[in-house]
């Protein structure tokens, strides 16, 4: 499972410190250097909240703010230039785990196994599967560790152009979920009842849902 690698607050306060020490030196008047530092300061922390999905966008911004730091303040022990070569090009690669979650859908049996992520954000997993012959997804998210009934979270599967969601038992939806094995190695469980859309209003009956993931 793929763990952003984070920069810490003491990191953070060095480079406050030490852009802080340079304002002296200013070369440039165009910014002064505690206001540079300060915006390397946010987008330090902005960086360090980053996510697979944000992550390129907010490195990019954590870098162009270190590069304007050094504009700046200067940069006389290269410490600065070191973080900005330490970041790379900004890239992240999402590696895919394997498995599959079988379900199916109305009388077309289904198999996601495909592009399997499963990504940590806090204490929350999110698990993504694609069919590949179709490109229908289907998703949701869990606490780490949690097991047991109905423990599976914002539940959607992508079917026919639509996306579906679980039916309301109210509206006779008899969503049944049930997570048995939730641990750093494997996610398994079994899910069925009825999804409906949120645009079309049509109803879909799952049943036999599988979930057999390692991660």
């Amino acid at each position: 499972m793929k763990k952003l690698k984070l920069i810490t607050a003491a990191l953070v306060l060095a480079m406050t410190v030490l852009s802080c020490s340079s304002d002296e030196d200013n070369p440039t008047p165009d910014m002064s250097c505690s206001a540079a530092s300060a915006n390397t300061a946010i987008a330090a922390q902005a960086f360090s909240d980053a996510t697979d999905e944000n992550y390129v966008g907010k490195c990019t911004a954590y870098k162009a703010a270190l590069q304007a730091q050094i504009t700046a303040c200067g940069d006389s022990s290269g410490a600065l230039q070191l973080m900005i070569d330490g970041l790379g090009d900004c890239t992240v690669t999402v590696p895919t785990n394997s498995g599959s979650i079988t379900v199916t859908a109305g009388s077309s049996p289904r198999n996601f196994n495909s592009n399997i992520m499963v990504t940590t954000v806090g204490t929350m997993l999110h698990i993504y599967a694609e069919e590949a012959a179709t490109g229908y997804f289907i998703e949701f998210d869990l606490q780490q560790d949690a097991t047991g009934a109905d423990v599976i979270m914002n539940f959607n599967i992508r079917l026919l152009s639509s996306d579906y969601n679980p039916l309301p038992d109210s509206e006779g939806g008899n969503w049944t979920s049930n997570i048995t094995v939730n641990s750093a190695t494997e996610i398994n469980g079994t899910f069925y009842g009825y999804v409906t859309s949120p645009t079309t209003g049509a109803d879909i009956d799952l049943t036999s849902g599988v979930i057999n993931i390692d991660l």
